[in-house]
């Protein structure tokens, strides 16, 4: 007999555990690579994601090898011509692409060696398009290449960076070695240090003409530290530092591009600079919403916006605004998590990471979509948590304290904690009982850096601090509620608080069953029972009773929890962190503790001593979480059979009442006056009943004892014929 019950115990863990279960990774969307802009379309190329085109309204279509003729989904330079044909620049040479048939021309089809560099690609007046190169300049024009180099021209240099062209004809280079390079007809002009007296300008990386005929360069020892900023006007030169144009030092000049009615445009490596009518504007990171790198050429549309790629993807200035863009392509925002992940009512999963700049939303149709917070009020644009309400509303939790709320299609900021609470950010949020919300903050450093506020029903914010409150020395990771509104609050270095509206209470090792006073996260499982992940185990109370598992009395996996999480068949996740391994999980069911190893490790992750961040659970139940140091999200699918199919089976005892805390009656109908050997087992899978009782009309009646603590319990039954039963019920608090 004892076989057979094991047996059971063996298919109610598999039934119950997985079928075929599934790990997928979750990548941050590809890089943006480069920018083009022409009338209506505005151009973004990627790295693997083909191109995204928006239209100055903002309307945004995805073009890639799969739904269009695009030759590459890796494009490294873009430009329009005034036909409206796309050019672009990828592995295999230049592409046009003419809306529905594409060309392409290898770099020997054009005249170039196998193995030459093409930097950027510019359309002149006339319609050609010039390449320039390591290797000379590249002219497409009639359908014909030509190259210009220093062998069939006055061209004092091969190595060209950037071409722009005036309305007499002339064509300005950018050179290394030769400076600025003037083509006027068949003669030839180069501006260096020695006849500029401009110091460092022997390299120039990039040149615009302005539409007043203002020649600027930008000239120095390397593109990406560029000291250089150099006007040609009225046939003299002039050098201008960071200084001479409002700018503190150190700034390094990177990208230029002549807008309309005699504007330039200037990325730098800390701003995006604006020169018009002799008036410089700087936008740093707090005017655009992100930190500008420069590193991409801005663009300007047929409405006069400015457009630019920086740290937060995309972004357009209208001449008061800066407004950030989504490309839709797949995965969450890039950086650090902390609580970032969290599942919509509609079943979507939203994503937001401290450096990423931007909140994702993953759709139920698979599709993506980037919201910014700057677009909605705040100043700054990093996540630290996410919340679902119960009544459909998100909450976004930002640095200072910022905090968003979506609901319905609207967004609303709120600042009032910022001025309580300042250069905090938002560790966690959750919706008491009766609606109202709460939030936790941290400072990392400094006096006073612990703080709660909750924000009422009806609109009143009340704040809690050390001075009105046990938050000496400690900080709340995670906050839940009972259903009579008590508040749990777990602390790293204070155990627990509770607070039931009126009084705090503190739950400490000396006074509580806690095994230790850091404790990671808490969380309620859907019996009610209350679980505390700490350094020394996993604890859990039920109302009444503290009781402690660790390695050496369970199959608990690791006695340093951080994250615990509940799905809909009776499971319970753990996180924990591994030396010198990715962040691991392991599952209970069915009495199993089984470890879940997540995918291999990619390229550009590193093993580090990690917990798993952002822990849920979904309501497909599938597990969620990210990895702190690395990229991206895991999601762990189990594939679990509905619990309806095992528990509404011919195979399952009826029980009721069903909770139940005192008596529970089970019903077997068909097995009539038997013995039965009948076996309880908690859900660490423990022996905890074992009796052979006499069926009266297949019922039984079982007392529960005053000793086992509310939570799930699984029972099993065996007949006088060896068939078997199985069956579950919760034991409910008195």
């Amino acid at each position: 007999m004892k076989h057979s019950f094991t047996l059971l115990i063996l298919c109610l863990s598999l039934a119950l555990k997985a079928q075929n279960d599934t790990w997928a990774y979750f990548a941050p969307p590809p890089g943006l690579t480069c920018l083009a802009a022409r009338g209506n379309n505005i151009l973004a190329g990627t790295l693997g994601a083909g191109i995204v085109r928006f239209d100055t309204l903002g309307n945004r279509t995805v073009l890639n090898t799969a739904n269009s003729a695009i030759p590459s989904d890796t494009v490294t330079y873009l430009a329009i011509d005034a036909e409206e044909n796309w050019w672009m620049i990828q592995a295999n040479g230049i592409s046009r692409f003419d809306g529905v048939n594409v060309q392409t021309w290898t770099p020997e089809q054009m005249g170039l060696s196998a193995f030459t560099l093409i930097r950027e690609m510019k359309a002149a007046p006339d319609s050609s398009m010039y390449a320039v190169t390591d290797n000379g300049v590249a002219i497409f024009k009639n359908g014909v290449w030509s190259v210009l180099n220093t062998s069939n021209s006055g061209l004092p240099t091969n190595n060209v960076w950037d071409v722009a062209f005036g309305p007499d004809g002339k064509r300005y280079f950018a050179t290394t070695g030769s400076g600025v390079v003037v083509q006027d007809g068949s003669n030839w002009t180069s501006y260096t240090t020695a006849n500029t007296g401009i110091t460092l300008f022997n390299n120039v990386f990039s040149v615009a003409l302005t539409t007043e005929g203002v020649l600027w360069a930008v000239g120095g020892t390397s593109p990406f530290a560029a000291p250089r900023l150099a006007k040609f006007e009225a046939g003299t030169w002039s050098n201008l530092t960071p200084a001479n144009i409002g700018m503190t030092p150190p700034v390094f000049f990177r990208k230029l591009t002549a807008g309309s009615a005699g504007q330039l445009f200037m990325t730098t490596s800390s701003t995006v600079s604006i020169l018009k009518q002799g008036t410089w504007a700087h936008y740093k990171s707090q005017g655009i919403g992100c930190p500008p790198n420069g590193i991409a050429t801005p663009v300007e549309d047929g409405a006069g916006h400015i457009w630019v790629f920086i740290s937060c993807q995309l972004t357009r200035f209208d001449g008061q605004t800066w407004q950030q863009f989504g490309t839709g392509l797949p995965g969450p925002p890039d950086g650090s998590l902390f609580d970032g992940i969290a599942e919509g009512s509609d079943g979507s999963i939203w994503f937001g990471t401290y450096e990423g700049g931007y909140i994702t939303r993953l759709k139920n149709d698979d599709s993506w979509e980037q919201y910014f917070p700057r677009n909605y009020g705040t100043t700054n644009s990093r996540v630290t948590s996410i919340q679902a309400a119960p009544g459909g509303q998100m909450w976004f939790g930002l640095e200072d304290s910022e905090i968003l709320r979506y609901a319905n299609g609207e967004w609303t900021f709120f600042d009032t904690c910022t001025v309580q609470f300042p250069n905090h950010f938002v560790v966690n949020a959750a919706t008491a009982p009766n609606g109202d919300q709460w939030f936790s903050f941290l400072r990392l450093s400094g006096q006073g850096f612990f703080g709660l506020a909750r924000y009422s029903a009806d609109g009143q914010w009340q704040f809690f601090s050390a001075a009105n409150a046990p938050l000496t020395n400690c900080y709340i990771r995670k906050i839940i509620f009972e259903a009579d509104g008590t508040a749990w609050f777990s602390t790293d270095l204070s155990g627990i608080l509770r607070y039931n509206g009126a009084v705090w209470e503190s739950l400490t090792v000396s006074n509580s069953g806690l095994p230790s006073n850091k404790v990671y996260y808490i969380d309620q499982a859907p019996d009610g029972v209350i679980w505390a992940c700490t350094e020394s185990g996993l604890a859990r109370y039920d109302g009444q009773n503290w009781t402690t598992f660790n390695t050496s009395n369970s199959g608990l996996p690791s006695n340093m929890i951080t994250r615990v999480a509940f799905d809909k068949a009776g499971g319970m996740y753990v996180g924990y962190p591994r030396p010198g391994m990715l962040p691991t999980v392991a599952v209970l069911r069915g009495g199993t503790w089984t470890e879940l190893m997540p995918l291999m490790l990619l390229p550009g992750q590193n093993f580090s001593y990690n917990e798993p961040d952002a822990f849920i659970v979904d309501s497909q139940n599938r597990l969620w979480f990210a990895d702190f140091y690395n990229p991206g999200v895991y999601r762990y699918d189990p594939m679990l059979v509905s619990t309806d199919d095992i528990f509404s089976s011919e195979k399952q005892i009826h029980i009721f009442p069903n909770p139940a805390s005192d008596l529970i009656y089970l019903e077997m109908s068909d097995w009539g006056n038997q013995q039965i050997q009948l076996r309880v087992t908690d859900t660490f899978g423990r022996l905890i009943f074992h009796q052979n009782p006499t069926s009266n009309a297949g019922v039984l009646t079982l007392e529960l004892p005053t000793d086992w603590p509310t939570g799930i319990y699984y029972l099993e039954a065996l007949n006088e014929k060896g068939e078997s039963r199985i069956g579950r019920f919760v034991r409910a608090a008195k």
